[in-house]
Protein backbone atom coordinates (compact mmCIF):
# COMPACT_ATOMS: atom_id res chain seq x y z
CA UNK A 1 0.00 0.00 0.00
CA UNK A 2 2.86 2.43 0.12
CA UNK A 3 3.57 2.16 -3.48
CA UNK A 4 -0.33 3.09 -3.80
CA UNK A 5 0.57 6.04 -1.67
CA UNK A 6 3.25 6.98 -3.40
CA UNK A 7 1.26 6.96 -6.91
CA UNK A 8 -1.42 9.19 -5.40
CA UNK A 9 0.64 12.17 -4.55
CA UNK A 10 2.95 11.89 -7.61
CA UNK A 11 -0.40 12.00 -9.57
CA UNK A 12 -1.84 14.65 -7.32
CA UNK A 13 1.90 16.50 -8.02
CA UNK A 14 1.30 16.19 -11.63
CA UNK A 15 -2.01 17.95 -11.34
CA UNK A 16 -0.70 20.51 -8.94
CA UNK A 17 -3.69 23.45 -7.73
CA UNK A 18 -6.91 23.37 -5.38
CA UNK A 19 -10.03 23.30 -6.43
CA UNK A 20 -14.08 22.16 -5.46
CA UNK A 21 -14.86 19.23 -3.24
CA UNK A 22 -16.59 16.58 -5.17
CA UNK A 23 -18.22 14.06 -3.74
CA UNK A 24 -19.25 9.98 -4.37
CA UNK A 25 -21.62 7.49 -2.65
CA UNK A 26 -19.82 4.94 -0.60
CA UNK A 27 -21.02 1.08 -1.12
CA UNK A 28 -22.58 -0.19 1.89
CA UNK A 29 -20.10 -2.21 3.10
CA UNK A 30 -17.75 0.93 3.28
CA UNK A 31 -17.12 3.01 5.76
CA UNK A 32 -16.22 6.80 5.67
CA UNK A 33 -12.38 7.57 6.55
CA UNK A 34 -10.99 11.29 6.90
CA UNK A 35 -10.50 13.11 4.27
CA UNK A 36 -6.70 13.33 4.24
CA UNK A 37 -4.54 16.50 2.81
CA UNK A 38 -5.19 14.88 -1.05
CA UNK A 39 -8.68 13.95 -0.67
CA UNK A 40 -12.15 15.40 -0.85
CA UNK A 41 -13.74 11.85 -0.30
CA UNK A 42 -12.19 8.42 0.67
CA UNK A 43 -13.82 5.02 2.07
CA UNK A 44 -12.42 1.81 2.69
CA UNK A 45 -14.58 -1.59 3.26
CA UNK A 46 -13.30 -4.63 5.75
CA UNK A 47 -10.52 -5.67 3.70
CA UNK A 48 -8.56 -2.98 2.99
CA UNK A 49 -10.28 -1.63 -0.44
CA UNK A 50 -10.45 2.24 -0.21
CA UNK A 51 -12.07 3.90 -3.13
CA UNK A 52 -11.48 8.38 -3.00
CA UNK A 53 -11.66 11.62 -4.97
CA UNK A 54 -10.20 14.40 -5.61
CA UNK A 55 -9.82 17.67 -7.58
CA UNK A 56 -7.28 19.56 -8.71
CA UNK A 57 -7.76 22.95 -10.87
CA UNK A 58 -7.47 22.59 -14.54
CA UNK A 59 -4.81 25.73 -15.07
CA UNK A 60 -3.34 23.76 -17.98
CA UNK A 61 -6.56 23.78 -19.79
CA UNK A 62 -5.87 19.96 -20.68
CA UNK A 63 -8.41 17.93 -22.05
CA UNK A 64 -9.41 14.16 -21.07
CA UNK A 65 -7.38 12.89 -23.28
CA UNK A 66 -4.38 15.11 -22.05
CA UNK A 67 -5.16 14.40 -18.16
CA UNK A 68 -5.96 10.57 -18.77
CA UNK A 69 -2.56 10.47 -20.79
CA UNK A 70 -0.64 11.98 -18.17
CA UNK A 71 -1.87 9.88 -15.63
CA UNK A 72 -1.37 6.83 -17.37
CA UNK A 73 1.70 7.29 -18.29
CA UNK A 74 3.17 8.37 -14.57
CA UNK A 75 1.53 4.86 -13.19
CA UNK A 76 3.21 2.56 -16.14
CA UNK A 77 6.46 4.78 -15.49
CA UNK A 78 5.86 3.45 -12.05
CA UNK A 79 5.37 0.14 -12.51
CA UNK A 80 1.60 -0.32 -12.73
CA UNK A 81 0.34 -2.51 -15.69
CA UNK A 82 -2.54 -1.69 -17.38
CA UNK A 83 -4.89 -4.42 -17.47
CA UNK A 84 -7.87 -2.25 -19.35
CA UNK A 85 -9.09 1.14 -20.09
CA UNK A 86 -12.91 2.21 -20.79
CA UNK A 87 -15.06 5.13 -20.83
CA UNK A 88 -17.48 5.47 -17.62
CA UNK A 89 -20.16 8.07 -17.17
CA UNK A 90 -21.64 9.24 -14.25
CA UNK A 91 -25.61 9.42 -13.17
CA UNK A 92 -25.25 13.08 -14.13
CA UNK A 93 -23.74 12.80 -17.47
CA UNK A 94 -19.87 13.50 -17.02
CA UNK A 95 -18.04 11.01 -19.25
CA UNK A 96 -14.61 10.00 -18.01
CA UNK A 97 -11.91 7.19 -18.77
CA UNK A 98 -11.23 4.83 -16.37
CA UNK A 99 -8.14 2.71 -16.12
CA UNK A 100 -7.20 -1.00 -14.07
CA UNK A 101 -3.64 -1.32 -13.28
CA UNK A 102 -2.27 -4.37 -11.60
CA UNK A 103 1.10 -3.98 -9.48
CA UNK A 104 2.85 -6.35 -8.00
CA UNK A 105 4.80 -4.86 -4.56
CA UNK A 106 5.97 -7.14 -2.03
CA UNK A 107 4.83 -10.58 -3.13
CA UNK A 108 1.28 -9.17 -3.28
CA UNK A 109 -0.55 -8.06 -6.40
CA UNK A 110 -2.26 -4.94 -6.08
CA UNK A 111 -5.31 -4.02 -8.16
CA UNK A 112 -5.49 -0.12 -8.64
CA UNK A 113 -8.36 1.79 -10.77
CA UNK A 114 -8.12 5.48 -11.92
CA UNK A 115 -11.08 7.44 -13.38
CA UNK A 116 -10.13 10.48 -14.59
CA UNK A 117 -13.08 13.86 -15.41
CA UNK A 118 -12.24 16.31 -16.98
CA UNK A 119 -14.18 20.06 -17.05
CA UNK A 120 -12.59 23.48 -17.98
CA UNK A 121 -12.42 24.38 -14.39
CA UNK A 122 -11.44 20.78 -12.82
CA UNK A 123 -9.12 17.49 -13.43
CA UNK A 124 -11.66 15.13 -11.07
CA UNK A 125 -9.96 11.75 -10.04
CA UNK A 126 -11.58 8.80 -8.69
CA UNK A 127 -9.39 5.96 -7.45
CA UNK A 128 -10.02 2.61 -5.97
CA UNK A 129 -7.60 0.02 -4.99
CA UNK A 130 -6.22 -2.46 -2.86
CA UNK A 131 -5.28 -6.67 -3.11
CA UNK A 132 -6.05 -8.49 -5.90
CA UNK A 133 -7.30 -11.22 -3.25
CA UNK A 134 -10.20 -8.78 -2.26
CA UNK A 135 -11.32 -7.25 -4.94
CA UNK A 136 -13.66 -9.86 -6.16
CA UNK A 137 -16.76 -9.42 -8.71
CA UNK A 138 -18.92 -7.88 -5.87
CA UNK A 139 -16.47 -4.98 -5.25
CA UNK A 140 -15.71 -4.55 -8.53
CA UNK A 141 -19.58 -3.91 -9.22
CA UNK A 142 -19.93 -1.58 -5.77
CA UNK A 143 -16.40 0.02 -6.58
CA UNK A 144 -18.15 0.69 -10.35
CA UNK A 145 -21.53 2.26 -8.93
CA UNK A 146 -18.99 4.25 -6.33
CA UNK A 147 -17.42 5.81 -9.77
CA UNK A 148 -20.65 6.26 -11.28
CA UNK A 149 -22.07 8.27 -8.49
CA UNK A 150 -19.72 10.83 -8.98
CA UNK A 151 -21.42 14.73 -8.13
CA UNK A 152 -18.85 17.70 -8.61
CA UNK A 153 -18.95 19.75 -5.65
Amino acid sequence: MKSLALVTLLCAAALAGCAKAPTLAAPDDFAKLERGDSHAFRATNASGVVIGVRSESNELQGSLEFWSSALDNKLRKSGYKRVATDAVTTRAGLTGKRFRYEVERGGRTTEYWIGVFVTAKDVVVVEAGGDTAFFDEATEKRVDEAFKSLELG
